[in-house]
Formats: structure tokens, C-alpha cells, sequence
């Protein structure tokens, strides 16, 4: 993929409001926002076979057909486990609805902190006991295994010391919030790193791509990438942020089977 400069916020809004024209922009806010696509991926690792949901970039604001869907599908995959890669909630009164759909996915879920869920200002211990209520655990730095698996579940936090843990097994996933710290983790490795943050740039282009990236993403806007630590899939995130648009970027939930 070659590199291609991005714009600023603002320019965004500007580009949005002028580039797309009448039945496109309510595509984008009305229909759009609530077409879950779902994307399947296979795990290369050895042992027996699993299967696991990736999510990210909740913004919850209340149940919404959105949500519900999202949930309906994981409960229809019933998988062994859940990851989610960051931004729970934007605000605090936002927590109590956020933490009771992720108590309601019926399986474990291992989230890992997006830089929204730090401004929210809510205590990371209620995270903490919310995930790990599912079976699951909030990641900061720290690693779990998956019982039953031999799987180890690696996140990272948004902020601070960014070093990996020694292993607890040689079949490893790594949560990140920011796409681009898959370049600043030194010489571990994955069968797979999965990511968020971006959005997919919520407004995407023909033939060009996204409008506005925010920082911390690079190059990795969207989809999967090789990389020397492993193969990384970002994810265009279930929420939106800054406007409840998409277009041409639906929200997404990842299946992985091995």
C-alpha cells in the first residue's frame, strides 16, 4: 500500500459537507451507521480449533438497532471468546448501558483501553471488574490466557511503558488500540494483532480512500496488514466519532475461526 497524505479534522468536515452530495449523505447517516458487515478471517495456529469475535470502537450511546445486531451476531457464533480493542464510552454516564453489553455477549470478553475511555474519566477498575466479570479480563500492559486453549490474549494500553510481557504460550494475539504501535513492540511476534482506532476514516473515497485518519493509525487505515510482528487486522470499529457518518465503511465485526 502506498502512502498518501491525510487531512485535518476540519478539512474533513469541509470535504464531507461539499464532496457528497443529497441521497449519499443520507445513505451516510441514516442507513450506512447501521450496516454491520461482517468479515470472516482464518487464525493459523496449531491445537485445536477455535473461534473468537473481534470488536472495537463501541462509542456507546444507549442500545441501538447498531448493538443489538452486534450482539445477536456474536451469540449466533457462540464463540470461545471475545477481544475488543478500545473505546468503550466517551462519557461516564455512558458506563452502566457500556458495561451491561459487554456482560450480555454470553461469552469471555478481553478488552484493552482506547484513548476515549481514558477522557471519559472512569475509574479503569470498573472496567476492569465489568470485563472480567464475562470471564474475560481488561488488558493494560498485562497477558491472559484463554482457558481451555493454550491461547495467550497480549494487550497493550494507549499510554505509558508499551513493553510486551514475557510469553505464557508460544500461540499469541495481540489487542492494540492504536494500529501503529505494531511498529514499536521490538521483536515479539503473533499469530495475530488486532487494532482499531480508525474507523476505517468512517467517509471513504473511490479510488482513494479515507478522508481523515487520526493520529497513531499510519499507514494501517484499514483491513489487513503483513508486518514483522505478524499479521494485523484493523478494523473499521462498530461507533462513530466526531460525526455519525460512514460512507463506503460500515461498521464491521470480525469472525476468526482456526
Amino acid at each position: 500500500m502506498t502512502a498518501k497524505s491525510t487531512i485535518s479534522r476540519r478539512q474533513f468536515l469541509s470535504v464531507l459537507l461539499t464532496a457528497i452530495p443529497g441521497a449519499s449523505i443520507a445513505h451516510g447517516v441514516t442507513m450506512e451507521p447501521e450496516r454491520l458487515r461482517i468479515s470472516r478471517n482464518t487464525l493459523k495456529i496449531a491445537g485445536p480449533a477455535m473461534r473468537f469475535v473481534h470488536f472495537s470502537d463501541l462509542h456507546f450511546r444507549g442500545e441501538t438497532v447498531l448493538t443489538r445486531k452486534v450482539a445477536d451476531e456474536i451469540h449466533r457464533f457462540r464463540p470461545h471468546f471475545a477481544c475488543f480493542t478500545g473505546d468503550l464510552i466517551d462519557n461516564a454516564d455512558q458506563k452502566e448501558g457500556a458495561f451491561a453489553f459487554i456482560r450480555s455477549l454470553n461469552c469471555p470478553v478481553y478488552g484493552v483501553p482506547g484513548n476515549h475511555d481514558y477522557r471519559s474519566g472512569v475509574p479503569f477498575e470498573e472496567f476492569a471488574t465489568a470485563f472480567s466479570s464475562t470471564g474475560g479480563g481488561w488488558l493494560e500492559n498485562e497477558n491472559l490466557l484463554v482457558p481451555g486453549t493454550g491461547l495467550e490474549v497480549v494487550g497493550l494500553s494507549i499510554n505509558g511503558d508499551q513493553t510486551i510481557n514475557p510469553p505464557l504460550s508460544e500461540k499469541r494475539i495481540l489487542l492494540t488500540h492504536f494500529p501503529q504501535a505494531v511498529d514499536k513492540i521490538g521483536d515479539a511476534t503473533f499469530a495475530a494483532i488486532l487494532a482499531g482506532h480508525s474507523h476505517g476514516g468512517q467517509v471513504r473515497l473511490p479510488f482513494y480512500g479515507s478522508l481523515y485518519l487520526p493520529p497513531g493509525v499510519g499507514r494501517y487505515d484499514l483491513g489487513s496488514f503483513q508486518t514483522p510482528a505478524g499479521p494485523l487486522h484493523v478494523t473499521a470499529g462498530i461507533g462513530t466519532s466526531a460525526l455519525p457518518v460512514r460512507f463506503c465503511c460500515p461498521p464491521e465485526l470480525s469472525l476468526y475461526q482456526s
